[in-house]
């Protein structure tokens, strides 16, 4: 009697150790299976780049992969095989999106960010005087002397800290600047005519100054010397 029923037990005990086995597999397949469809719901759903929707993803994916790998070694080969497959399809994504996302703050704070040769014009001629269309129509005869004087002492107040590309801008404006005093040069005082003659020759002066209109900063002046 003992016999059968220490035989008993022990079919008692394998049927409830090989059924909790089979529930133990059946949780980890299950767990395994929600991540894989996490990772093809990120894949499948609209990008929003952006670093508040990219931690809520990625937490996402670290909860289903904490849970899924605690029972990753109850999971046959085929399945620790997708297993894997989908990490890598996550780590792919996250390389992605990643990258546009760098690529789109990169591209806010570009468009953000005021156009230096706007800051430049409105530093040299006034605020909105000169826009995007060059156009210089404001400069009449009457007022082209204070024009030039006034350009020409924003630029010397401001030399030492322009770049390559502000003398640039300075360079073309000037250029536009004498084009417009041709245009109406034949209304012009005389006497304003000298005062802008000796107004050209200290500009030519500041800007040969500056190596001809080329402000080197230290960093441009360690890449020549390298």
């Amino acid at each position: 009697m003992k016999k059968i029923n220490l035989m008993v037990t022990a079919v008692i005990v394998t049927i409830a150790f090989t059924a909790c086995n089979n529930s133990e597999k059946e949780m980890a397949r299950q767990d395994a299976d929600n991540l894989t469809k996490y990772v093809d719901s990120v894949e499948n759903a609209p990008a929003i780049y952006t670093t508040a929707n990219w931690t809520e993803i990625d937490n996402g994916y670290q909860e289903r992969a904490l849970k899924a790998e605690a029972r990753i070694d109850q999971l046959e080969a085929a399945d620790k095989a997708k297993a894997e497959e989908t990490k890598a399809k996550f780590a792919a994504l996250k390389a992605d999106y990643e990258a546009k996302l760098k690529a789109k703050e990169a591209a806010d704070k570009a468009a953000a960010a005021p156009d230096y040769r706007l800051i430049l014009r409105n530093k040299l001629f006034g605020e909105g005087k000169i826009g995007a269309d060059m156009k210089f129509d404001f400069v009449t005869a009457a007022n082209i002397h204070d024009v030039y004087k006034n350009f020409v002492n924003a630029v010397d107040d401001n030399k030492d800290k322009f770049t390559r590309e502000d003398w640039d801008e300075v360079k073309v404006l000037y250029e536009a600047l004498d084009t417009r005093k041709n245009a109406v040069e034949k209304d012009m005082a005389t006497s304003d005519n000298l005062k802008i003659a000796k107004l050209k020759i200290r500009f030519a002066a500041i800007k040969a100054f500056n190596r001809g209109g080329s402000k080197i900063s230290e960093n441009e002046k360690a890449k020549e010397k390298g």
